[in-house]
């Protein structure tokens, strides 16, 4: 049962200005996972773990003017240790940052661009070998502002080029990659926003021109993050998924609820996952399995937190919807099978806009955590903070 999951809440750091982005990866090569949380327009930092969740603050890089958000984690230059590629929004830029030496000492550490003002209104990125080449490459969204597209960026030699997969797409968010069919390709799943695309682009490993074949799963009302997932543990991965309206200031009393038109609009904003029909045939329909009505969601990820062997969902809320008071952290765990009905466990509300959201071992005692970052001060009476939830079993 989803009520017998507890968590005990702690603050890492309440000072941002800005919070979007964060992710976790163990930067002194002691078994803990550290994490990293920029700071959008002031600085990028990292959060040493202790193992036991206690964190010390160290400065990666400071540039005001410059707008790191979304990044991922990957060895991008063989060197065996792990970079972290950024987007910069504002400035329309790919670059990633690496370390020589002690981590905790900023000097230690240097940038590079992938593309220096050539993708404008860069939203986020993943890396994986899409080519087979035995080398890492990216992907990543750009979402408005002259950008609205997806592209994938191939190195070599020490440069990086673009390729365009798609553009003209309006509001890009979610850019994963993953293997849908199976066949050994990294595929792309991708959304927009305001025109409601679910979209895998299979690979097919063809020649960069041709690589690409976009398949639509699904128009859903404001896609925003959601991620691949074998969700029922076929070996097929699946899609979740989870979006909303855009958010306002008036969001519950700028709808009427006595009005069936606005309720039946915030009914659409909800969590849900599509389940992979499999093989490589993209004319089967994705079945969608609704785990949560009513629901303005950010991102919806999956773990399993009480260690049965099935995956429980966890999404973060920008704000009030239908069947929430406040945006925060919500877990959901069905009852034996995820096609049926799914319970729900607040953990944390009242804390609007929250963003993206990890679920790790922080404490290292074989139990995943949650950890969330949240704008809540103006318009909101909070702060802007990173937290995290320690899973009590």
């Amino acid at each position: 049962m989803v009520n017998n999951l507890n968590f005990k809440e702690h603050l890492i750091d309440d000072t941002f200005m800005y919070v979007y982005g964060i992710s976790s990866v163990d930067l002194t090569g002691n078994g803990f996972l550290d994490l990293i949380a920029v700071d959008t327009n002031i600085g990028l930092y990292w959060y040493e773990n202790d193992g036991n969740g206690n964190f010390s603050k160290h400065v990666i890089h400071e540039k005001p003017g410059e707008w790191l958000e979304r990044h991922t984690i990957a060895d991008i230059n063989n060197d065996g240790k792990p970079e972290i590629i950024f987007v910069d929004n504002i400035g329309g830029s790919l670059l990633w940052f690496e370390f020589d030496g002690d981590p905790r000492d900023k000097k230690s550490w240097k940038y590079h661009y992938v593309s220096e003002r050539e993708f404008p209104s860069a939203y986020d990125v993943t890396a994986g070998d899409i080519n087979n080449d035995g080398q890492l490459e990216l992907a990543a969204s750009a979402y408005v502002h002259g950008g609205n597209r997806f592209s994938w960026f191939e190195r070599s030699q020490g440069s990086w080029t673009q390729h365009l997969i798609e553009g003209n797409i309006p509001e890009c968010r979610t850019v994963e990659l993953a293997d849908f069919t199976n066949n050994g390709f990294l595929d792309l799943l991708g959304c927009s926003a305001s025109n409601g695309q679910i979209i895998i682009y299979e690979n097919l490993g063809n020649s960069v021109k041709n690589r690409w074949s976009k398949h639509v799963i699904d128009i859903f009302n404001g896609p925003r993050h959601g991620h691949a997932v074998d969700l029922n543990n076929n070996g097929n991965m699946d899609i979740l998924m989870t979006g909303g309206l855009p958010l306002a200031n008036n969001r519950v009393s700028g709808f009427d609820m006595k009005d069936k038109s606005d309720e039946n609009l915030m009914s659409q904003e909800k969590i849900v996952w599509y389940e992979n029909p499999g093989g490589s045939d993209f004319s089967k329909s994705w079945k969608k399995h609704t785990i949560f009505d009513g629901f303005n969601g950010f991102e919806v990820i999956a773990a399993d937190l009480d260690n049965d062997g099935q995956l429980e969902v966890i999404a973060s809320a920008l704000g009030p919807s239908l069947n929430i008071q406040s945006g925060g952290i919500y877990v959901f765990k069905h009852r034996g099978d995820p096609k049926g009905k799914w319970d729900m466990k607040i953990i944390k509300e009242n804390w609007n806009e929250t963003h993206q959201i990890l679920s790790v071992d922080i404490n290292s005692n074989g139990l995943k955590d949650i950890v969330g970052v949240a704008n809540c001060a103006k318009p909101h009476s909070g702060k802007n903070e990173l937290r995290w939830w320690e899973n009590l079993g």
